[in-house]
């Protein structure tokens, strides 16, 4: 008996490593989107009666989330998707996930970067260099994979706990500190 399981345990192996199952990167972006609340903390997490996830823009990413956060919950706490327009809205989120069009559009309008300094509010876009400047979460791909990179320094000033496990799978860059 136990060979007759071993070997369709083996064969299942084979048949799922040969499968070749693969996701789009905008997929992957999505589920790291929805899973992040898993690992975050957010200073004022106790007085939650929701978690808002808002993204401003359009892409495949923002149409996947949508999808996958339909009645979503992260610790007995409602996860709700809001579309948003202008940074004026960000006082009502939690998340906000900026397409790399929108978040350019914003500081093309501006003529600077704008403040995303805001306790209890985590930053996300694939937005080329993003965590660089006042991004707290910027997806990469690397080598056919999607690589978040946390800027360690931008989430301690919103004052975000990111849980160990998610740090372990993220590249952490920080801002200079100087000669100690």
């Amino acid at each position: 008996m136990k060979r007759v399981l071993f070997s369709v345990f083996t064969l299942l192996m084979c048949m799922t490593a040969n499968a070749g199952i693969t996701f789009s990167a905008d997929k992957v972006k999505a589920v790291y989107l929805v899973r992040f609340a898993n690992f975050i903390h957010w200073p004022q997490e106790e007085s939650f009666s929701q978690i808002n996830y808002c993204v401003m823009g359009e892409s495949k990413v923002t149409y996947t989330l949508k999808t996958l956060l339909v009645e979503h919950q992260v610790r007995n706490i409602s996860v709700v998707y809001r579309q948003i327009e202008n940074v004026q809205s960000l006082s009502q989120c939690q998340l906000v996930y900026f397409t790399p069009e929108a978040y350019s559009h914003l500081n093309n309008d501006r003529g600077s970067t704008i403040s995303l300094d805001r306790v209890g509010l985590v930053t996300v876009s694939d937005q080329y260099a993003f965590a660089k400047t006042e991004g707290m979460v910027e997806f990469r791909e690397k080598s056919g994979r999607i690589v978040p990179v946390i800027n360690i320094d931008n989430a301690a000033k919103n004052r975000i706990t990111i849980r160990s496990q998610l740090l372990r799978i993220s590249k952490l860059i920080s801002e200079p500190q100087g000669d100690e």
